[in-house]
């Protein structure tokens, strides 16, 4: 915990630049601009401003460092790397700058890169033969935070320092920079003072171990979250992050965090105030992380990541560094530091950067828009998955209710919204991977077409689709689909949601009467039940709306007629166990003259005929809009199963036989165990098993079935002693007091289909409790009609355990002085703690005791006698 409250104090105690809301970067400060904080501008770089921290209890910048306590200072080391390991961030351990190699890249001067620096003044004594080696230690350690916190996104980042090498190695070269007296005193000062002597590139970014004691931490940084390669962070400017002495060398810890990665990080863009967890002072406050402390940007601080990730770069990777965004996030679309091209790997002045892998589930969502309403336009989604994960499940909806999906479950989907409303709207997909996590994206609907397009109807009936004015057969009487398709004429695409206007009329009547008005469906057709029992003219049109124009009307005469039939029948099965499913399906097929009809909505009765010829009922069924049927039943006897239609004045009888079906019996198997087999005379036992169905090796639990448990004395009868329900899993406890003992069983009774199953777990002893019992009188000499109290203890023991003995009935027993014949006065009962209290009443002088007899399951006891004298 001191470590982590030494870290604290430090992260706190960081000095950065927070740049002005300036939409421009001049070559000189815009003095009539304010800064965020209200001070005026007064910084040496274009468009940016300066923020400094008060330093908390416990850090003071100020306070000297000595170079041997400097030496000590690992920097990112072994710690930090045990850390990000146990975060699963794959990384080799050489990787925890225990040495001072860096990644050659190039030359080692060529391009955009990091610059490090000593920086004294003039007059101080200059460290930087005794603090090289640790600089380059230090700033391996600044390189490893990156490429550890890149490896979170499955990428990998180095810092592109300018180096030196070191035989086959590269190390960060580290200039010995004086300055004159007097630089130190603030940023600014420094900065010009380093530029005055020629460390002005802004291919440049100059990381300053500063040996000062003024500060901790400071660094510019430009307000800017484009997302492109020319965001000013990324080389338009030289830039600077200045580190005093007292600050140096951290981030050798779980919670420890680099400050020249923090103040590094800063030059690069991060954080900007726009990101989710964006501060207005330039850090973040979804602790942990390198970036984020309470740094009066007005935001408080909150515990999101765990405090291992101090040592890294961007909680949950979605403010300012990620090799991998999510997409559609907000790093996904604005400035990213794992893009920049002072990183390998990073931009390299390209743009974008080399892709990682993803690390959380992702999503982007694309919808063809505009639509026309009632039409139907694409979808589809493209999942981001992290390493060996798989989609499980996808679901689509819209924000409007009237809105269908052809697909809802598919990565691509159509979906339509009623042609009424031209009403934008939203589509939303969430995908499940297959760790179980979630991610939802959401993108408008948007819906475009003026009024007057064009659209056609067709009619039909009972499955039959005549031109207009055609006829269509009917089962007289029975009912039928009355159908009306709706078509597009531009596009051939079927309508949904369009208002139908639907008439019958027949020979008898003076005008049409109505017959529905459905909506279509995705499909374009409504359909509106209909009988005839003469001969009757229907006829159909859609209403016009803000899209669609009226259809021309169309029409179609249904002729009634008593169909024949023919049905056909098949079991899914020809031996099944009791309690098993069968599926019984076929086809109705029925004509009227020459016209094929479905029977839609036609009942038939499925039923089974034992060998010994009696009928069971086994449900019914009723044919669909395309002829089919099917049940699902669950036949208990064998047979043969026939399906019937029965004669009417629609529909002429029809029988199809499904075939012979055998049901077999499962069987059952109950297990049983025992906590503990020798007990104490009415101690509880716990016995737990499993009951399950065995049904040709298929094994299932059988739940909600009652098991009893039995104890057999030997030679004797079974005691039934208790019982238990088994759960979903076919489980069950039955916690239970013995009181018999012998072999105990578990035996489910059976139920139908269910034979019985019994097993014997083994023998069990309920045991007798020794017993001891105290008594005391409260007096020992009472007046004639007086009174006093007996009280004392029970204790049972049983296999080396002593407890109270609980709720036992036992005797109050006198014997006079001078006689020897006891006799029972009263009866007491302990309580839950084994003791007890009674008020005797004594008439003459004598002894009293307590007694336990004749108690099942307890050896008899008594107490020592008690002298009562009568004065």
């Amino acid at each position: 915990m001191a470590v982590r409250r030494v870290l604290v104090a430090i992260a706190l105690s960081l000095a950065f630049v927070v740049p002005s809301a300036l939409t421009h970067f001049s070559d000189a400060p815009v003095q009539e601009e304010r800064c965020p904080d209200g001070d005026a501008l007064a910084w040496v770089l274009p468009g940016a401003c300066q923020h400094t921290d008060v330093p908390p209890p416990g850090v003071d910048p100020t306070e000297p460092v000595s170079t041997t306590e400097l030496r000590t200072r690992d920097g990112g080391g072994a710690e930090a790397w045990a850390a990000a390991e146990d975060l699963g961030v794959p990384a080799p351990a050489q990787a925890a700058a225990a040495s001072p190699a860096v990644t050659c890249d190039g030359d080692g001067a060529s391009g955009y890169r990091t610059q490090a620096m000593y920086v004294v003044e003039a007059g101080r004594t200059n460290r930087y033969a005794a603090l090289q080696s640790s600089i380059q230690l230090w700033a391996a350690g600044v390189d490893d935070v990156f490429n550890r916190s890149a490896a979170l996104t499955g990428g990998v980042r180095h810092v592109r320092y300018v180096t030196d090498t070191d035989g086959s190695t590269c190390v960060a070269r580290v200039l010995n920079v004086t300055v004159p007296a007097g630089s130190m005193s603030s940023f600014n000062a420094t900065i010009t003072a380093v530029q005055a002597l020629g460390y002005a590139d802004p291919a440049r970014k100059y990381l300053m171990w500063t040996d000062a004691t003024v500060l901790c931490g400071v660094a510019s940084m430009y307000p800017n979250d484009g997302q492109t390669q020319a965001n000013p962070n990324n080389g338009s400017y030289a830039q600077y992050a200045r580190i005093d002495a007292g600050c140096w060398g951290f981030g050798d810890g779980a919670a420890q965090h680099s400050v020249e990665a923090h103040e590094l990080l800063h030059t690069m863009g991060g954080v900007m105030s726009t990101a989710p967890h964006g501060t207005r002072a330039g850090h973040c406050w979804d602790e942990a992380d390198t970036m984020c402390y309470a740094d009066g940007g007005g935001f408080a601080m909150q515990q999101i990541c765990p405090t291992q990730r101090e040592y890294l770069l961007d909680c949950n990777n979605d403010d300012y560094y990620s090799t991998y965004p999510d997409p559609g996030s907000w790093l996904d679309g604005h400035w990213n530091a794992a893009d920049s091209r002072f990183l390998i790997g990073g931009g390299d002045g390209s743009g974008g950067g080399s892709l990682g892998q993803p690390t959380v589930l992702g999503a982007t969502i694309s919808v063809n828009n505009p639509a026309v309403p009632g039409l139907s336009t694409q979808a589809s989604v493209a999942p981001s998955l992290p390493s060996g994960r798989t989609v499980t499940g996808v679901q689509w909806k819209a924000a409007r209710t009237d809105c269908t999906f052809s697909a809802p479950t598919a990565l691509q989907t159509d979906v339509a919204c009623n042609a009424g409303s031209a009403t934008a709207t939203t589509v939303t997909v969430t995908l499940t991977d297959s760790s179980g996590a979630k991610k939802a994206v959401t993108s408008p609907l948007t819906f475009a077409g003026g009024p007057g397009r064009a659209v056609s109807v067709a009619l039909g009936a009972a499955g039959q689709s005549p031109t207009s004015g055609g006829s269509a057969g009917v089962c007289t009487g029975a009912p039928f689909g009355l159908t009306a398709t709706a078509t597009d004429t531009a596009s051939g695409q079927p309508v949904k949601g369009l208002a139908t206007v639907l008439t019958r009329q027949t020979a008898a009547m003076t005008a049409p009467t109505s017959a529905g008005a459905p909506l279509t469906t995705a499909t374009g057709t409504a359909t509106q039940s209909q009988t005839a029992t003469v001969v009757t003219t229907y006829r159909g049109t859609t209403k016009a709306g803000t899209v669609f124009a009226a259809a021309a009307p169309v029409s179609l005469v249904a002729v009634p007629a008593k169909c024949s039939t023919a049905l056909s029948a098949e079991a899914s099965d020809d031996r099944v166990y009791y309690g098993d499913a069968v599926t019984v399906s076929g086809t109705l097929e029925a004509t009227s003259g020459s016209a094929t009809v479905v029977p839609a909505g036609a009942t038939l009765a499925v039923r089974l005929t034992t060998p010994a010829g009696k009928m069971l009922a086994l449900g019914s069924a009723k044919v669909g809009a395309d002829g089919t049927y099917a049940l699902a039943t669950k036949p208990t006897a064998s047979g043969t199963i026939t399906v019937v239609l029965a004669a009417s004045s629609a529909y002429v009888a029809a029988t199809a036989t499904a075939g012979v079906v055998t049901v077999d019996l499962p069987t059952t198997s109950v297990t049983g165990a025992v906590d503990r087999t020798d007990v104490g005379y009415g101690d509880a036992i716990r016995v737990t098993g499993t009951l399950v169905r065995d049904a040709g090796g298929a094994v299932t639990p059988l739940a909600s079935k009652s098991v009893s448990v039995f104890v057999t004395p030997p030679g004797g009868t079974a005691v039934r002693i208790g019982s238990a329900s088994t759960t979903a899993t076919g489980s069950y406890t039955a916690t239970i007091p013995l009181r018999t003992s012998g072999t105990l069983s578990v035996v489910f009774a059976g139920a139908a289909g269910l034979p019985t199953s019994r097993t014997d777990v083994g023998t069990v002893t309920a045991g007798q409790w020794s017993t001891t019992l105290t008594a005391t009188s409260a007096a020992t000499t009472v007046p004639a009609g007086g009174w006093t109290t007996l009280s004392g203890t029970l204790s049972r023991t049983y296999g080396g355990a002593t407890s109270p003995g609980a709720r036992l009935r036992l005797k109050v027993v006198f014997r006079p002085t001078g006689s020897s014949t006891d006799t029972i006065v009263t009866s007491v009962t302990t309580t839950a703690t084994g003791t007890f209290t009674t008020r005797i009443y004594p008439k003459a002088s004598g002894t009293w005791r307590v007694t336990l007899t004749s108690t099942l399951g307890y050896a008899d006891a008594s107490s020592a006698t008690r002298t009562v004298s009568v004065s």
